[in-house]
This record gives structure tokens, sequence and C-alpha cells, in this order.
């Protein structure tokens, strides 16, 4: 017991606890804490209180943060936000899409405009206004906007790099317009930690103004509540308990601070878990696992994969073979709290020096580039060893690759080859369960190529029946699902779970199953707006048009801009008998969504109705012109 330093009891003003300590390394201020439950402010109970709360006693660091590009990450539309070209734009054509897309300004406020042409004419136009701007311009901004209380990105992004506005990332592919749902996995990382209402994806009830000091240090409240009663504790001799020291945490702790969000990848949540439950001081691993795509001839190059792209450098690996003595981790290199736009050459040339600068057994290391390249790099480690590069993922945008190497001598660009799997960046023994959910959700929300789902097949008997169904309705295998769905336990299924259920018996036209599955799903998720517009959709089947107005226009009032529940609506007071409210809803979709061919379809049955063929006309033209093949549209053209 020599030398051991004990902390006999520390007052805890929170609660009206007492907690008492005794830890052998307290004492230490270079000590590195491996146990996880060391710091208190892990615990679920402690809050979030926002960056001001932290500005009054670190007013230096909190100056100096904001300018950061994570102190800088989401904001207000406003000028000092922005980074974009708002006036004499040209507008960014979707040629997929025959759209196109117009940034501008009026009176103040920001705006996007979606519109299509038609030789010179204006055949379809919609204006959103930008609440809010995601990006601290350092490379893009994106743009988000509301629809009641409910959040979504806006299709235009601007790419600060080469000044320049294209669609965002993502939407090359599939461009969703105006309807991109923004959703607590999203924002948890371009944001302070938000908070969002339960049994929604995108209704939040905490929205944060950028990225603070709590998503590095973990939530502040019992921190807070201490000092204000004056309980300070002297952080040169031991560790402050109540607020985590990312400095203090092994190399792995702190790496998983920092790869939590510049660890770019499909984040696949272990059972009972969310995104909101990592704390800094935790292992990442204990709440989700990310897994990236393997090709042929090896990994691609994204741009939020920092973290990753270190660890495979030969100066990570050999520094941080142990948790003992820690070398190089992130912030050998940055200091979090001051942008990398103020940090000069010298101070990045110095981390890198400590090992290869000459001294010592350090000789062997030193730089082996001829001088007149060094004196061309303005002996700058940076440009040569971790160059500017193009990412897989985002256009217009150049990262340093993090993946610290000797410069290449030749260009050795090759083609990635064939998707063959997906690999797990934060887990070296990944659960079977966990590469299943893998599989299906990378299938189902980035890349819908067979080899994912027959990667998932393999692992099919490792998972549980959730994954099972969720499999056989990527598959659209609707009797296997109706099968499986006798062996759930209900009050344990998971929303998304009853709605794939639902849909399995409403592909097979049972729809009086279809309804109690939807309702269900409705039950678990009240505010998931896809799941109330399918529930509204069978009941009008069932012809209980009552009932699906009801729940549809509650749906409405909270979303007036959803394209399903106005749809929807529309078709049910038609089928009510009240063919001037369903004109009203079925204009309005067709006004913000132009190409919902039965939206088209049902406004030309009641225009034939009341004897305007002209427009019954136009609209099944339109319907013919988002699917030529519609035999339907071709049938009423004909009795016209």
């Amino acid at each position: 017991m020599a030398g051991r330093k004990l902390i006999p009891i520390i007052w805890l003003g929170l609660g009206g606890l007492i907690f008492a300590l005794s830890f052998s390394t307290c004492g230490n201020k270079n000590a590195k804490y491996k146990d996880t439950a060391f710091y208190l402010n892990l615990q679920d109970s402690v809050d979030y209180v926002g960056i001001a709360a932290c500005k009054d006693c670190h007013a230096d660091k909190y100056h100096t943060f904001i300018e950061t590009g994570m102190g800088s990450s989401f904001g207000e539309a406003t000028p000092a936000k922005s980074k974009a070209l708002w006036t004499n734009v040209k507008p960014v054509y979707d040629a997929k899409k025959d759209m196109y897309y117009l940034p501008f300004t009026r009176d103040g406020k920001y705006y996007i405009k979606e519109y299509r042409l038609k030789n010179g004419d204006t055949l379809h136009s919609r204006t959103e206004q930008i609440t809010h701007i995601v990006g601290s311009g350092h490379h893009t901004n994106s743009h988000f906007w509301h629809d009641g209380e409910y959040w979504y990105q806006a299709p235009l992004t601007y790419y600060t790099q080469s000044g320049k506005w294209d669609l965002p990332p993502g939407y090359e592919t599939t461009n969703t317009g105006f309807s991109r749902k923004i959703d607590v996995e999203c924002m948890s990382c371009h944001n302070g930690m938000p908070k969002v209402e339960d049994g929604s994806i995108n209704k939040f009830t905490r929205m944060p103004a950028g990225i603070d000091c709590e998503r590095c240090h973990g939530p502040g409240e019992l921190h807070v509540a201490e000092k204000r009663k004056g309980i300070i504790v002297d952080v040169n001799k031991m560790a402050d308990r109540t607020i985590v020291n990312p400095a203090r945490l092994t190399w792995k702790l702190q790496v998983d601070i920092c790869q939590r969000c510049h660890l770019q990848g499909n984040n696949v949540l272990k059972p009972g878990k969310k995104f909101t439950d990592f704390r800094p001081g935790m292992h990442l691993d204990s709440v989700f696992e990310i897994y990236m795509p393997m090709h042929e001839n090896g990994k691609s190059f994204y741009m939020a994969g920092h973290a990753e792209r270190l660890q495979m450098s030969k100066c990570f690996t050999s520094s941080n073979k142990t948790d003992g003595k820690l070398n190089l981790t992130c912030i050998t290199c940055h200091n979090p709290h001051v942008s990398v736009r103020k940090t000069n050459t010298e101070l990045f040339n110095k981390a890198c020096n400590n090992c290869h600068g000459g001294g010592g057994n350090a000789a062997k290391f030193l730089c082996t580039a001829p001088k007149s390249e060094l004196t061309l790099q303005k002996n700058n480690c940076v440009a040569c060893h971790m160059p500017k590069s193009g990412t897989s993922d985002i256009p217009h945008v150049t990262v340093h690759d993090h993946y610290v190497r000797k410069p290449k001598k030749t260009n050795e660009a090759i083609s990635l080859g064939k998707p063959i799997g997906l690999y797990a960046v934060n887990q070296t023994n990944p659960k079977p369960a966990m590469q299943l959910q893998a599989y299906l959700t990378w299938f189902e929300k980035f890349d819908a190529n067979p080899v994912y789902l027959k990667n998932a097949h393999t692992l099919l008997s490792k998972g549980g029946i959730e994954q099972e169904i969720h499999y056989y309705y990527a598959h659209g295998q609707w009797d296997e699902i109706m099968v499986l769905s006798g062996k759930l336990n209900n009050n344990e299924t998971s929303a998304w779970t009853a709605y794939r259920v639902g849909k399995a018996f409403d592909k097979a036209e049972k729809i009086e199953n279809a309804i109690d599955w939807y309702r269900q799903a409705v039950e678990k998720m009240p505010l998931q707006a896809d799941f109330t517009a399918e529930l509204g959709n069978a009941l009008i089947r069932k012809k209980r048009f009552t009932e699906a107005i009801e729940i549809l226009t509650k749906t409405l009032k909270q979303q007036n801009k959803h394209e399903l529940t106005l749809l929807n609506l529309g078709v049910a007071e038609w089928l009510n008998g009240n063919s001037r409210q369903a004109l009203v809803y079925l204009k309005k979709t067709i006004t913000l969504f132009p190409d919902n061919e039965n939206a088209r379809l049902y406004l030309a049955e009641i225009y034939m109705k009341i004897g305007d063929k002209s427009q019954a006309r136009f609209q099944l033209n339109e319907a013919l012109r988002i699917r030529p093949g519609n035999r339907e549209a071709k049938e009423l053209l004909d009795r016209l």
C-alpha cells in the first residue's frame, strides 16, 4: 500500500449524493483512466446544459472554440453563418429529375426554389425558406427547412472550396427534393447533442447552435452544479470526476470521442441503445458499431474517415500498442479549442518532430526527401505526408488524408472494383447479429446492391425474428413475413417491424390484418407521418373514410406538406363524396410534388366527373409523362 493516495470523501451536490472514493491513481494528474465508470457525468441522469454555461469559467477557450469548424458547425440562416453566394447565381439543373434549383434572398431571409420548365414556361414552382445552415463553411454549407416542427434538408448545398452550388451528397443518385428527413443520427454529429421527441424521427425538442464543449467533455449539469456551490478540484493534483477531461483518458477512449463523428459509415446501434447514449469516456462500440464497404481492390476514402485513416498509419500503430504510454492520437496534432486555420505549420510540424526530429534514437526517422523538395513544400510535413485529396462520397471537396505515410512516387489511383461486403471499423470481432443488421441497413440506406443481401442471407440464422422480417421485406417476400409475424411478441415488436409486417399483409390484400399492424406501428411512433399515412390508406380501401380522414387530418396539422398524407386525404374525401375538398388536397399534392402519379390520376377522375375535360386530359398526359406505360391513364384518355 506504500505510495497509495487515498481520497476519502467528496460531497456531490446533485441530488444530495455522497460518493466514497478510493483510487490509487487519482493523485496522478497524468493518469489514464480505463474504467468508464470513473467519470460521474457518464450517468444518463446527468443532462446537457449548453455552451453558455461553460463560458463564465472558460471564456478563453469559449472564444477560440466558437471559431473552430466544430464551434461553427450549425446555426440559424444568417449572413454571419452562410458562406454561400446568394445573388446572381446560376440555377442548378438535375437532368434526371428535369428540375432546376435556385438559391435567393428576399427581405433578409434565405430561400431555395425548385422549378421545372417547358419551352420557357414554368410548369412547376416550389419555394421553401431556409431556417438553418449546417456545416462550418470550411468545406460546405447545407440547408434545412421546416414543415411545422419537423426538420428536412433542402436540395442544394454550397461547396465552399470550389465556390459553387450543387445537389447535396446522395442527391445525384436519388433526388428526394425537399423530403429528406433530418434525424437524430445526422444531427448528433453535426451539432451539439439534440433531443428528438419520442415517437418521431425528425421533430426535435432541443436543438443547440453548433457542436459545443459537451460533445468532448460530456454533459455538464453535474460539473456546473458543483462549481456554483464552490466545490473546486485542483486539477493539477487530481482529476475532477464531474466532467470528462479527454487528455486523461486512455488512447482508445480518447480516439472514440473523435471517431464518434469523424468515422463515417453505417452506424448500427447495439440492442436497446440510442445514438444519444454515447458520452465521452465510454467505449464507442458499447453503443454502436460502424460498418463500411470492402471492395475487390480495397477501401474507399470517405470525407469523414479521419479516425480510420489515422489508425491505418504506422505512426499510430507503432505508438499505441498498449493502453500504457500515449504517443499519438488526434489531439497530438489538433487542439480542439483552436481552429486549424489559426494553427500554424510549426505547431503541426512539432508533433511530427517529436519522433522525427533527429534527436537521440529519432535520428533514423529523419525525413529522407531531397532538400529541394523540402524547400518546395516549405518544410511542411503535412503537405507531403497527409496530402489533400478528393473523397468517394462528397463532390467538390478536398480534405487532408489522415493516412500518414511516405509520399506516393506515382499515381497509385486504382479502381476499387466491385463491392464484396462490409467490415466493422471500430470492432475487431463483431457479432453475426450486428453484421446481419449492418448488411440489411446498408442495402436499405446506401446501396441496393444484391451482394449485401446475399451476405445477409448467410447470417440470417444468427439474427432474430425481426431481422428475418427485415431481410424478407428487402426481398419483397411477403408470404415469409406473414408466417414469421405469428412468432412476434407484439409488446416487444419495434415500430418498424410492425410497419413491415403491415406492408406484407397489405401486399397480400389482407387489409384488415394490415390495419392492425399499421396501427401498432402508429401507437409505437405516433409522430411518424409515413406510418399514419399508410394506416389511413388501408382504412380508405376498407371504405372507413371517416376514420381515415380523422387520422390523416390530425397528421396534416403537424406537417401540412407531407406528400402521402395530402394524397390520401384527397382520395378519402373524393371517395367520401366531397369532391371540392378532394380537389384542394390533391392540387396541393401536385403543387408540392408534381411527379405524384396517383394524385394526377385522381384529379383526372374528378375533372372528368365535373365535366372539365381539358384539365382531365392535362392530368392524364402528366401521368403518362411520369410513367409512359401507365395503362390506367391511357384507358381514361381513350374514354375522353
